[in-house]
C-alpha cells in the first residue's frame, strides 16, 4: 500500500470527517454528508481506495472518544455508508482479489483488529452489526442489474474479517458477535436459496 497517498488522505479526511460533519446538525444534511462522504471512494483511482479508506478508519478510530454522546448517532451512519460505499467500490471491481485482500487487511489491522484495545470496541461491534446488512444491499443492487440471483461472489474471502475476529477476538464477547452475524447471514442466505427453488418449482 502506498503510504505516501495514505498520508496525503488523512489531513483530508480529518478535515472532512471530524470537522466538517461535526457541524451538521440537522438530519436531512447529516445524511447528505454521510452520504457524500462514504460515496468519495467511488470518486476516486481504484488504486487510492484503499489507501483513502485507511485513513478513513484511522481518523475516526483516534477520534472516537473524544466525540459527544449526541453525535454518536450521525457518526454510526457515516460509518454504515463507508462500509456499504465499500462493498461497492469492491463489487464495481469484480471482487477482485487484490483489492479484496488489501480491504480485509486494512480492516483487520484498523477498526476490526481482533486483539489492539486501541481500537474502540463501539466501532468493532458497529461494523459486526452492519456489515453483511450492506454487503447484501450491495448484492441485491447487482442482482437487479444482472438478473441473476446466483451471483459469483467469492464469500470465504469476504467473510475472513469475521472469520478472525471471532477465532482471535480478545473478549468473549467480541468473538460470539463475530460468530452471531456469520450464523444469521449463513441461515438468511439459505432462506433465501430455498425460497428461490420453491418459486422454480411453482414455475
Amino acid at each position: 500500500m502506498d503510504e505516501t497517498i495514505e498520508q496525503t488522505y488523512l489531513p483530508l479526511g480529518k478535515q472532512l470527517a471530524a470537522n466538517g460533519f461535526w457541524m451538521s446538525d440537522k438530519p436531512l444534511i447529516q445524511q447528505a454528508l454521510a452520504n457524500d462522504l462514504g460515496g468519495l471512494v467511488m470518486e476516486l483511482p481504484a488504486s487510492n481506495a484503499i489507501p483513502f479508506l485507511k485513513a478513513f478508519w484511522q481518523i475516526h478510530c483516534q477520534e472516537w472518544h473524544g466525540l459527544d454522546r449526541i453525535r454518536l448517532d450521525k457518526y454510526y451512519l457515516l460509518l454504515r455508508r463507508v462500509i456499504y460505499f465499500s462493498f461497492q467500490f469492491l463489487a464495481r471491481e469484480d471482487w477482485d482479489a487484490v483489492y479484496l485482500d488489501a480491504y480485509n487487511d486494512m480492516l483487520l489491522e484498523g477498526p476490526l483488529h481482533p486483539t489492539d484495545r486501541t481500537k474502540p470496541d463501539a466501532i468493532r461491534y458497529h461494523i459486526i452489526d452492519i456489515y453483511y446488512e450492506e454487503l447484501e444491499k450491495v448484492l441485491d443492487d447487482a442482482r437487479l442489474q444482472s438478473e441473476k440471483d446466483d451471483l459469483d461472489v467469492p464469500m470465504e474471502e469476504i467473510n475472513r474479517p469475521m472469520t478472525v475476529v471471532a477465532k482471535e477476538g480478545l473478549t468473549k464477547i467480541l468473538r460470539n458477535k463475530a460468530k452471531e452475524a456469520m450464523k444469521e447471514h449463513e441461515l438468511e442466505m439459505a432462506a433465501m436459496a430455498e425460497g428461490d427453488e420453491e418459486n422454480d418449482d411453482e414455475e
